[in-house]
């Protein structure tokens, strides 16, 4: 089993075929990550025109308009997909599976002063949904307002645990850590900005990491140094292709 097929096995498909694997949610229609095609083989042109014509279908009644498809992991778009994708409007982008023994982490040993990390407490997850819904504003109030009633719902989600880091009563931070047998996936990472470079983010991964061997996260290519530094090391690769008219257009 590979890194991304194994990072899926908490997620109902839509559809699977042998090509692909369809990811649909009409409940979170403004997130891209619950609406997606997952490619188990390389499509050609034919198959691509086809799909972004399936993908229009299923999507017609959304408020905004967006197509993404996921490559086959350790796969690198040859130029003819690259530049069919490109003039259909889509840009790409690279994504980074990193892995690591917890032991082996580089995580900050600061002192992280009366701040204090623990798992989502009921009494606190009024708060949290605030907190996870200014978040989501970066993507536009409509996302924000999906997630804030999915959020209300379905939180925690089944094989996941939240992590909360607290200043006093205030929540700072937090991260979602999902089971994947032996490896933990550390997930849905933020820290407010006053809080960054404290140790806190470090506190964070280690409170959710600690009954596991290993660690497990996807990243964009932009924080590599960030976690290289922090000792993940890259264990596979995809590609990732998005064409969307929200104006706040950015991947979520």
């Amino acid at each position: 089993m590979g890194y991304k097929e194994l990072l899926n096995t908490n997620k109902m498909p839509y559809l699977d075929t042998d090509r692909f694997t369809h990811m649909k949610d009409d409940i979170l229609s403004e997130r891209y990550y619950s609406n997606y095609i997952d490619y188990k083989l390389v499509p050609n042109i034919e198959e691509l025109a086809k799909d972004i014509d399936y993908i229009k279908e299923e999507q017609i009644n959304y408020p905004h308009k967006y197509i993404m498809f996921n490559f086959p992991e350790n796969y690198y778009p040859d130029l003819e997909i690259k530049e069919y994708l490109e003039k259909e409007g889509f840009k790409f982008s690279r994504h980074i599976i990193f892995t690591n023994q917890f032991s082996n982490l580089k995580l900050s040993q600061k002192d992280i002063g009366s701040i204090t990390i623990e798992e989502l407490h009921a009494s606190d997850f009024s708060d949290y949904l605030d907190l996870k819904y200014q978040q989501s504003l970066v993507y536009g109030e409509d996302f924000a307002k999906q997630m804030l009633v999915y959020n209300r719902m379905h939180l925690p989600e089944k094989g996941s645990r939240i992590y909360v880091a607290k200043d006093g009563e205030k929540l700072v931070g937090d991260v979602t850590a999902w089971e994947y047998g032996e490896y933990i996936e550390i997930d849905d990472f933020s820290l407010i900005e006053d809080y960054r470079g404290k140790g806190i983010g470090s506190a964070l991964q280690r409170t959710a990491a600690q009954y596991f061997k290993k660690l497990i996260l996807v990243s964009e290519e932009e924080n590599r140094d960030m976690y290289e530094h922090q000792g993940y090391q890259e264990a596979a690769y995809y590609w990732n292709a998005l064409k969307s008219d929200n104006p706040s257009f950015s991947e979520n």
